[in-house]
């Protein structure tokens, strides 16, 4: 193994989850102990996008909707998705959905999965000792410890807190906001960048906002979070002040920021 120690972040990235995955290690370690942490990441990441893509026929959820397998009969990891799926779709009165054709129709839980799964592998990071790194699976990322800071090349460890861009959903490239955060999750939803994907309880398409952004201690409520607002509209920005810890804004698609306080 390496003893070389280049200076952190060690920055790692991989198409997983059907987007871009992006890991940033700033702890004070070598390129191939960082490595060995963001593989067990990456593992762990591929091995729940093939029991829950909608995309692999072998997947258990494809399996599923085709009728091969029954929800009783799935691993506790699909039990444990569906439980909480469930749960707010009640909390939400159905705004948040994981049946997009309707009631009876085909399952498709990504609204809760894709924050969930990733929440799993920042748990990989943590078990292999890591204790300072960013971690983005799409629009949505969880930050741990502190980046580094000082001069180019001293990789001095930070106290501060982490600089996340918020992307404009409605310029390429483009940032609509920068937030700064010392712990926990960050989580946008949208139909900008992919499209019309959000669907309500009776499988219409829902497109309220261009963006939605949700912070708070759990990348995935904050993403289910993120999701259900999206399908709300603006009322979704009052009911998320329930959950102790978490809060929310959005952009319109005439490009205003909103809040609670604004709506």
């Amino acid at each position: 193994m390496s003893t070389l120690r280049p200076t952190p972040p060690h920055r790692f990235q991989r198409l997983l989850m059907g987007t871009v995955a992006s890991i940033h290690v700033h702890d004070d370690v070598t390129l191939d102990l960082a490595a060995v942490a963001v593989a067990s990441a990456w593992a762990e990441l591929a091995r729940l996008e093939t029991i829950f893509s909608t995309f692999r026929a072998s997947s258990e959820i494809s399996r599923v909707n085709r009728g091969d397998l029954s929800l009783l009969d799935c691993s506790r990891e699909v039990i444990d998705v569906m439980d909480a799926c469930t749960w707010l779709e009640h909390a939400s009165d159905g705004a948040f959905c994981v049946r997009p054709d309707g009631p009876g129709g085909r399952l498709d839980p990504a609204g809760f999965v894709k924050g969930w799964a990733a929440e799993r592998a920042a748990g990989r990071l943590l078990a292999d000792g890591l204790s300072n790194w960013y971690l983005a699976v799409g629009g949505d990322l969880l930050v741990h410890g502190s980046p580094r800071t000082g001069e180019p090349g001293t990789g001095e460890p930070g106290t501060g807190a982490w600089t996340i861009a918020i992307a404009d959903p409605l310029v390429r490239g483009g940032v609509a906001t920068a937030l700064r955060v010392t712990e926990g999750a960050v989580a946008t939803s949208g139909t900008a960048e992919r499209g019309a994907h959000l669907w309500d309880a009776q499988g219409r398409a829902v497109d309220a906002f261009a963006s939605v952004t949700v912070l708070g201690p759990s990348l995935a409520w904050a993403d289910a979070f993120a999701t259900t607002i999206c399908a709300m509209g603006p009322a979704g920005l009052e009911w998320i002040e329930r959950f102790d810890g978490y809060r929310a804004f959005a952009v319109t698609h005439g490009g205003q920021l909103v809040n609670t306080t604004t709506t």
